[in-house]
């Protein structure tokens, strides 16, 4: 799987210098004004093939060493590895070379199972045993913040970096009951981990109505007992309906490893999924 993400990623990045290498040897700001200087998009965001392994640390010292065991949530526990939700995005130009991006969504899924394992398992500081009733909610959100600077900007290609930072926020709780109320037990996982990132780029106008973009975020860091990374492509199509509005859809990647030991989040988690994206689009 890895492997298979590697070469997407240098895929869509040979895409994107196919794009704009042949322009590069021109000029790299022409006079066309910009038909998007505020832009915001609104739409459904299918996230599928959802794939999550968490491990807690345990806080308590009944617990044991406390290292816990590395749980898949969806095979493991029934939890939903399809979800739908709104999507949030938009970007305002400051000039021909500087924006500010950002992108918001939130999602909920749920998991309802009775463990079948043979051998009990430790999940921070509670044990789950054969035939325990299992019931996992997980919420997720994400708030993203970037800057861009376009170093090619022209009515028909533009291609940027830029850098920004991913607010992801991990909210799992984990509820366990023998025979519906006896021995009832609940381990809860909740923390908003700020990821920076390295953002690229570009857009290609096939004409004026009909355009196509590239976005990726890439991070990746390993400093004391943190450990993270991150790679988030999308590849979008886009048609403007009227000047000041039209639809767009498109493809998404994204995997998200981290493996942490912090006051709010101590454990580690490991998240990739396949996304689509259909929305309606505004830009003045």
């Amino acid at each position: 799987m890895n492997r298979m993400r590697f070469l997407l990623t240098i895929a869509l990045s040979v895409a994107l210098l196919s794009i704009c290498g042949p322009v590069w040897a021109q000029k790299s700001y022409d006079d066309h004004e910009p038909r998007d200087r505020f832009y915001i998009t609104v739409g459904g965001y299918e996230q599928t093939d959802l794939r999550t392994t968490l491990r807690l640390q345990a806080n308590s010292p009944q617990a044991g060493l406390g290292l816990g065991a590395v749980i898949a949530l969806e095979s493991l526990f029934n939890v939903e590895n399809r979800v739908e939700t709104v999507r949030l995005d938009g970007w305002y130009r400051f000039g021909k070379k500087n924006r500010i991006s950002w992108t918001y969504w939130e999602s909920s899924r749920e998991g309802v199972s009775t463990y079948d394992q043979d051998e009990p398992i430790e999940i921070g500081d509670i044990t789950i045993n054969p035939g325990d009733n299992v019931t996992i909610q997980d919420n997720s959100r994400l708030i993203a913040v970037n800057w861009t600077y376009s170093f090619l900007n022209t009515s028909k290609y533009e291609a940027w970096l830029g850098i920004g930072l991913n607010f992801s926020t991990i909210d799992t709780t984990i509820d366990v009951n023998f025979d519906d109320e006896v021995l009832r037990r609940q381990e809860e996982a909740k923390g908003t981990i700020p990821i920076p990132t390295i953002n690229l780029g570009g857009r290609w106008n096939f004409s004026k109505r009909i355009r196509m973009l590239y976005i990726q975020q890439i991070f990746g860091l390993k400093y004391g007992d943190f450990s993270g990374k991150l790679n988030n492509t999308r590849l979008l199509a886009e048609w403007d309906i009227i000047r000041n509005f039209g639809i767009g859809g498109g493809f998404e990647r994204f995997s998200f490893e981290v493996d942490a030991e912090a006051e709010d989040f101590s454990g580690s988690l490991d998240t990739s999924y396949t996304g689509f994206i259909l929305y309606i689009k505004g830009q003045i």
